[in-house]
């Protein structure tokens, strides 16, 4: 029984490492082509579920008309699985579709294969995390209007 138990734990263990969320760099851009599609004009961020252990499912932020923040969780096959709509005074701000699929492509350029989430703050900061094809987590930093990264982290395997 003590075998079975250490067997059991053991190849959790080994399959924990799967659970974290990430996509290929062709979900992330399949991501900006559906909220393209929906009407999004300004990105917020973009996070892709890992498709080995969910559905292939992705979140998707950003702005709508002008003045709606809409946040989508869209399913692998492209459906709209839930939509949020909040009506904001504060004007659209965020990357367009272009920006996004640039910095996406920064990102590769740093040795990025596997994206999880890429995001910008009010203040015009990005950030991609993701992964590179060793398996090592990385997060990319940029500031809005260069490609070039102003900070690198490269952390353990997952």
């Amino acid at each position: 029984m003590k075998k079975l138990i250490a067997s059991v734990l053991a190849a959790s263990l080994v399959a924990a490492p799967l659970a974290f969320a990430s996509g290929t760099i062709d979900d992330a851009k399949r991501a900006i082509q559906i909220g393209s599609d929906y009407g999004i004009s300004h990105f917020h961020s973009i996070e892709l579920e890992d498709d080995r252990n969910d559905d292939g499912s992705m979140e998707i932020e950003g702005w709508v008309d002008g003045e709606w923040f809409v946040e989508l969780d869209v399913s692998s096959d492209g459906t709209i699985k839930k939509e949020e709509r909040r009506k904001r005074t504060d004007g659209p701000w965020g990357l367009s579709a272009a920006e996004v699929s640039d910095y996406i492509d920064a990102s590769m350029n740093q040795g990025m294969s596997r994206i999880e989430e890429i995001s910008i703050n009010a203040k015009g900061d990005i950030e991609v995390e993701g992964d590179n094809a060793d398996g090592y987590e990385l997060e990319i930093d940029f500031r809005n209007g260069s490609l070039e990264p102003t900070k690198i982290d490269k952390d353990g395997r997952k």
